[in-house]
């Protein structure tokens, strides 16, 4: 494999590894929107992601099999106030074909919901995100962080439908999550471009908890899950370099779709994907994504669990 089609197979991964990395539940009225796994969810909370697992099989462009990356990520939440989090995290991967292994860079962010109407089980927020370069395994590695920070703005909406006056559909809710990335280095000492990219995501959820607790009584075996259909993508916008023969298009779009499921409990929640890739440049194989999200707002919501400059919240379901 050339280095060029190695760099490129190992772009594409760290991609599609890093975009659905931030994660946390929220409650809006009735309604929980779980910590999904391939686009954060709309809210602020105080909250441990530990571990969040990413299995993920790529092709090169000549249809061989390309890098297979596993990852295990840690991830951070705490609260500055009830609409305001700031987010810490990072992950370790480690790569077979070839065989390598390092630690992603640090990734922070701060989160504001804009608005929220309990009733109607609706919410906005956005955040900024910033990916600090060479914060990760040195350059010098089998698996090297990457060299440049990138800056990512983030907006976030989340609905449930228990407004509805139909039953059937009253358990349904949808979120979605769109980011622009702005590298801080455009062009790479090889003359390589780093390009903006756009991120959008969606998922579409079954709230078997909802149902439960307000339209009729489920088994008590599913009466706490949540199953949903989920995906994320991500377009080169600008500062793209040309198409190099024997390579996967600098231009196309890649990510995955699949479905999910979520065991939301009383101080945790649960929660694995299968990830279908859309195309080639996606990947030929199916992966999987899994997670454990400790809520510390309901496991010590007078110490570490509740915002920093104000009461503990309150957290009806």
């Amino acid at each position: 494999m050339s280095q060029k089609i190695l760099f490129g197979a190992a772009a594409a991964v760290a991609l599609l590894l890093g975009i659905g990395a931030a994660a946390a539940h929220t409650i809006v009225g009735n309604r929980v929107f779980p910590a999904t796994l391939t686009i954060d969810d709309p809210g602020v909370n105080d909250e441990l992601v530990l571990p969040m697992f990413t299995y993920l099989p790529t092709s090169n462009p000549d249809g061989t099999e390309g890098p297979i990356t596993y990852s295990a990520g840690w991830e951070f939440d705490k609260t500055i106030t009830p609409d305001l989090v700031f987010t810490i995290g990072n992950e370790y991967d480690w790569q077979r074909n070839p065989q390598a292994a390092g630690w992603s860079n640090i990734d922070t962010e701060a989160k504001y919901v804009f608005y929220q109407n309990p009733e109607h089980e609706f919410i906005v927020a956005g955040a900024e995100s910033v990916d600090w370069g060479n914060t990760g395994s040195p350059q010098g590695s089998s698996l090297p962080s990457t060299p440049f920070t990138t800056v990512t703005s983030k907006a976030f909406i989340g609905k449930g439908f228990g407004d509805v006056p139909v039953d059937w559909i009253r358990p349904f809710a949808v979120t979605g999550e769109m980011d622009f990335s702005i590298p801080t280095v455009s062009i790479n000492a090889d003359q390589s471009l780093n390009p903006t990219v756009l991120t959008y995501g969606a998922t579409l959820q079954y709230s078997l908890l909802y149902e439960n607790s307000f339209i009729h009584q489920m088994p008590d075996f599913v009466n706490k899950l949540i199953p949903a259909f989920e995906g994320i993508f991500s377009t080169p916008i600008s500062n793209i370099g040309p198409y190099v023969p024997g390579m996967f298009s600098p231009y196309d779009t890649t990510g995955v779709v699949g479905p999910s499921l979520y065991y939301i409990g009383q101080y945790f929640e649960v929660g694995v994907m299968a990830q279908v890739p859309i195309n080639e440049e996606s990947g030929r194989h199916v992966g999987a994504l899994a997670i454990i999200d400790f809520f510390l707002d309901d496991i010590a919501p007078d110490t570490i669990g509740k915002p920093l400059f104000s009461p503990p919240e309150v957290r009806n379901p």
